[in-house]
């Protein structure tokens, strides 16, 4: 999603990734600005951060993108 629905957009503080890819998730729309990933489904569980504040990405999220391999 190169710009994520208004709903969501610039209000995430976790990111939980339950599928089999790996997810980026992008500070600005187009997948530009700071980034980071969060590694594919290792356990049931998923991967996930629970708290984006440590990557100075708290309610700044604009664009999310799944990847098949590392992300980039």
């Amino acid at each position: 999603m190169k710009d994520l629905p208004s709903e969501i957009r610039d209000r995430g503080s976790s990111i939980r990734n339950n599928s089999d890819r790996t997810a980026r998730v992008d500070e600005r729309r187009s997948y530009s600005g700071r980034w980071i990933c969060v590694t594919k489904c290792v356990t049931k569980s998923g991967g996930s951060i629970h708290e984006q504040r440590g990557y100075n990405l708290n309610d700044q999220t604009r664009s999310l993108k799944f990847n098949r391999n590392d992300c980039g």
